[in-house]
């Protein structure tokens, strides 16, 4: 039950008889209050001699035993409660009872979608869990068609707005597609599909016919909050204990993925044909001044016409992340608590304890900073006075719709939220190897790839 992490043992009122069964969501008295609890079994024999409370409500539907038995895992896997899990396999509201299972339709061979060859999707589907190397053009329709064919197939995605993307196209398809978590009683039902991004990878599905995950890369998969579960490692499992074919897609897949799957890549020159060209700007011989922006860079955010988007991604937010003294050499550091500073709107502001002091060296007095890490707000104003025309703003703090600037600066945000760019430059590469992170390098392959696919 929600309130306490172990089993306890209530009695089935005659009322009830026929309502409850393993994976019901009830509510049961406790300490003088109701609450929620699922019911994990049910014996003849209670573990205890005293006298038992009988089940006070029948909510509706929860996970289903299957379900059940995956939760417990999980909570052995990443050392959490099995309550957790129980939640995140339970639908977000009440469903008393399912909807009758819809028959799917023959898939028209019109809509198998290109991109992927036959031949990989065969294998892809055959001898174990497997990881395709699709690059970030590639198309992984053909892959989702294939898991959709084999009956109540899952669908992950690394975002909501990719699962809906994948939600149409399979529509189009002739396939009946659940879309997770609102339609959860539908794909409890079974008969269609299950799509959806994280959560779904704890959707109900009556017989599991294929898993197929998109990007399983993407740090969207690892759940934020303690226990902090992974959707991609939860469907391995899954479909290890259906014995269904699960399949994963990326560009560039993760270390677990090629450690625990079987890699299959594409013929070389389709996989070099779904990759932008790549440039590597090497500024060690270029003339000082120039800040962040490379000669490359600035003709080509001022040849940028109508249609034409520049992209500059630098993961630094503010004006200034680190600054110096310009006579001494001194960091700008707090007096209070020896943090590091950052220019705020013409004054000092520690990151730490947010104290706020003077523009000024305290250990020479001079009132002349260099700025050592600019932020994407200096960014902004120096490449602006560059190209000579209006440069936006991105981060997840700029909320609204995408500006329609032909340069902007960001974070990785902008990456996510702008659909297509003609160029994406990285200001400073270097800050995403050299941080001081185990999968660093993993991780900045990844922001590559999530760039190639706005470039298209």
């Amino acid at each position: 039950m929600a309130a306490i992490d172990r089993p306890l043992d209530y009695v089935v009122p005659e009322a009830f008889d026929g309502r409850v069964d393993v994976g019901t969501i009830v509510r049961v008295p406790l300490h003088g209050r109701r609450v929620r609890g699922w019911v994990v079994a049910r014996t003849d024999r209670p573990e205890t001699s005293h006298a038992l409370q009988p089940v006070a409500k029948v909510t509706g539907l929860g996970p289903s035993p299957e379900l059940i038995e995956l939760a417990g895992w999980a909570a052995w896997r990443w050392a959490g409660p099995q309550v957790a899990f129980l939640r995140a396999a339970s639908p977000p509201r009440v469903v008393p009872a399912l909807p009758t299972p819809r028959p799917q339709r023959p898939t028209p061979a019109r809509a198998l979608g290109e991109g992927t060859p036959a031949s990989v999707v065969g294998d892809a589907f055959a001898g174990g869990p497997a990881v395709v190397r699709l690059p970030p053009a590639g198309d992984p329709l053909p892959l989702v068609v294939e898991g959709a064919r084999r009956g109540d197939a899952l669908v992950l995605a690394p975002s909501v707005a990719w699962a809906g993307y994948l939600a149409a196209r399979l529509r189009r398809a002739g396939h009946a597609v659940a879309v997770l978590p609102d339609d959860w009683p539908q794909a409890a039902a079974g008969g269609c599909v299950a799509v959806g991004s994280r959560g779904a990878a704890w959707a109900p599905r009556p017989k599991l016919g294929a898993v197929v995950v998109i990007d399983e890369h993407d740090e969207a998969y690892q759940e934020e909050r303690a226990p902090t579960w992974h959707a991609r490692d939860v469907v391995l499992e899954r479909a290890r204990r259906s014995g269904a074919p699960c399949v994963l897609t990326s560009p560039c897949p993760s270390l677990e993925a090629l450690a625990t799957t079987r890699m299959l890549t594409l013929a070389r020159a389709d996989e070099r044909a779904g990759w932008p060209v790549v440039e590597v700007v090497d500024r060690r011989r270029e003339e000082p001044g120039r800040g962040l922006f490379s000669a490359r860079l600035v003709a080509l955010a001022r040849e940028a016409g109508e249609g034409q988007r520049v992209v500059c991604v630098l993961n630094r937010k503010g004006r200034a992340r680190l600054l110096a003294c310009s006579a001494c050499g001194e960091l700008a550091r707090c007096e209070a608590c020896g943090a590091v500073v950052e220019e705020d709107g013409g004054s000092l502001r520690c990151r730490r304890c947010a104290a706020v002091r003077p523009f000024v060296c305290t250990a020479c007095g001079s009132t002349g900073l260099k700025v050592l890490r600019m932020g994407v707000t200096r960014a902004r104003d120096d490449l602006e006075r560059l190209v000579g025309q209006p440069v936006a703003e991105i981060t997840a703090d700029t909320g609204g719709t995408p500006p329609d600037a032909h340069v902007v600066v960001g974070t990785e945000a902008a990456l996510h939220r702008l659909a297509r760019a003609w160029v994406v430059a990285f200001l400073d590469l270097d800050q995403e190897l050299l941080v001081p992170r185990y999968r660093a390098a993993e991780q900045a392959f990844g922001l590559l790839a999530r760039a190639a696919r706005v470039v298209g």
